[in-house]
């Protein structure tokens, strides 16, 4: 809107009020009669495990990037519209809570929905969530984290997340996230606001404004290293009805919309498009196709459950990603038939990996696994020395951000 900070305490109270008692009374009174719940396919089922515990650690930190940022600003515009944003942000840490819980409580498994924290500590998923989504938005000066929280995760990245999500959902039989889910992104709207007045704000500081477009860059392949191959495995392989290949969803929301549209508006300001968003093109074809074959492999460390495609749905990728049996179709027959399938067989799929020498490692920067010998998405391995330990990077853009400050990712 043109006067998208005036919003009184009042008034924000009052419709964030209705929207709760659409959300809830939905959820506790309709949706439970109907035993909702259950009739979940189960392979989503599993998925939500993942994508409502881990979007819960993004809105927690954004708890704490906003309040930094309220500090910060001086000019009371800026700082009621990131006081409304910490208010929406631990509404939305209560959400994805709740997703979980009423999953747990209403539905047909409750493991991994009420305790996949006990994974943190050994699960390679939630690292790089913890780095994407913890780091990213709470470590730094006050205008890289709005650009890591605002300008790129919530303007980039909610809409193939939390609005692509509801669709996926709708399709495999699940009500509830769609309820909650698009309850949230209504508020996502004033955060983008927020980013975009951010960059205005320092857009004639010209001691702040040099670092813009580097800051961007660093904050856009951080998160999409993560977010694309993430969200790519979550709804292709973790959903039994497809509803469209996720380059196309990717491309639509973060090449074009995002890179081009929303981020064309600030190149008045001297915003310019990431230049790693090429290489991240690549890795939206092929990246989650890498992931789910090691995230498959690790299934140990994780909380959910993950399932070799069938031959449909190894049918369906092969005509969306000409290619894939021969790089990864093969490679599922092969585990199937050494019985990767019955824990009886003592066969864990990471033997296969080992056997054949393609070794897994964990990119410093970016805390996603990778394995450089069997892959096709964007992933080259580089390794360097510092403080007598070596550090893995799969990518350039990642190596380079570590260069300038090694120290940032020692731990």
């Amino acid at each position: 809107t043109k006067e998208q900070f005036k919003l009184i305490a009042k008034e924000y109270a009052r419709m964030e009020s209705v929207k709760d008692e659409r959300q809830f009374g939905s959820l506790q009174d309709v949706l439970t009669r109907v035993d909702a719940a259950n009739r979940v396919h189960p392979k989503w089922n599993e998925s939500m495990k993942v994508i409502s515990n881990f979007l819960e650690v993004g809105e927690y930190n954004a708890i704490a990037a906003t309040g930094m940022l309220w500090d910060s600003a001086t000019a009371p515009e800026q700082k009621n519209g990131y006081l409304g944003q910490v208010l929406d942000e631990i509404r939305h840490t209560n959400q994805c809570a709740y997703i979980n819980y009423y999953f747990a409580k209403q539905g047909q498994d409750a493991a991994g929905h009420n305790d996949a924290r006990r994974t943190r500590a050994i699960g390679p998923l939630w690292k790089g969530m913890k780095r994407v989504f913890s780091d990213g938005f709470i470590s730094g000066d006050a205008v890289e984290c709005s650009i890591n929280l605002q300008l790129v995760g919530e303007a980039c990245f909610t809409n193939p997340l939390i609005v692509a999500v509801t669709e996926w959902a709708s399709a495999n039989g699940d009500e509830m996230t769609p309820t909650v889910f698009l309850s949230i992104e209504t508020d996502e709207l004033r955060h983008m606001a927020n980013g975009y007045q951010t960059v205005v704000s320092i857009a004639n500081d010209e001691a702040a404004s040099k670092y813009l477009n580097t800051d961007l860059n660093n904050a856009f392949w951080t998160q999409q290293k993560y977010f694309t191959p993430v969200l790519g495995m979550m709804f292709e392989y973790g959903s039994h009805f497809k509803v469209e290949p996720w380059v196309k969803t990717w491309n639509r929301w973060v090449y074009e919309d995002w890179g081009g549209i929303w981020i064309g508006r600030l190149g008045k300001y001297g915003v310019e498009s990431p230049r790693s968003l090429r290489d991240a093109k690549k890795d939206a074809y092929w990246a989650h196709h890498d992931l789910f074959l090691i995230a498959y492999a690790l299934w140990p460390t994780g909380f959910f459950r993950l399932s070799l495609p069938t031959q449909e749905e190894a049918e369906w990728y092969e005509a969306n990603y000409p290619g894939w049996y021969d790089m990864y179709g093969k490679v599922y027959d092969e585990w199937r038939a050494r019985g990767c399938e019955d824990p009886s067989s003592g066969f864990l799929p990471i033997q296969w990996f080992i056997e054949n020498n393609h070794p897994i490692y964990i990119d410093r920067v970016s805390q996603v696994p990778f394995c450089p010998s069997y892959c096709k998405g964007e992933s080259t391995l580089r390794v360097l020395e510092f403080n007598g330990k070596k550090h893995s990077f799969s990518d350039r853009w990642g190596e380079r951000m570590w260069l300038s400050e090694p120290e940032r990712y020692e731990c």
